[in-house]
């Protein structure tokens, strides 16, 4: 029986640094099947943060994907066989290197609650 809880979360917002997408859980890992996103503010950096036990800057990321974006510029990664997990009860951080409008949606699971 499959018990994970699925997430579906907005992605909205134009803040240089940590950007928290996904609340770290309390008990269990999170694993991204599916990420979009859209910078509309002109182009950036964007990074993935795959772990930091909070939205600070200073948390220490497991992993890192980083990505240069020109404007208006989709990212889809459909993911479902291959996904990204967070480290267990660490959120799903989204890193702005300057201020810049992303939006768009990440489908997930917590896996372990």
């Amino acid at each position: 029986m499959n018990t994970d809880r699925k997430i579906q979360a907005e992605i909205n917002t134009s803040t240089s640094g940590d950007n928290t997408i996904i609340d770290a859980p309390s008990k269990g890992h999170i694993e991204i099947d599916k990420l979009v996103i859209m910078p509309t503010g002109g182009a950036n950096t964007v990074k993935f943060k795959l772990a930091g036990a909070g939205s600070s800057a200073n948390a220490t990321p497991m992993e890192q994907f980083e990505f240069a974006f020109d404007d208006n510029q989709a990212f889809v990664d459909d993911i479902m066989k291959n996904t990204l997990e967070c480290k267990e009860a660490t959120a799903f951080i989204i890193n702005l290197s300057a201020a810049t409008k992303v939006t768009g949606y990440v489908l997930a699971r917590v896996v372990g609650e």
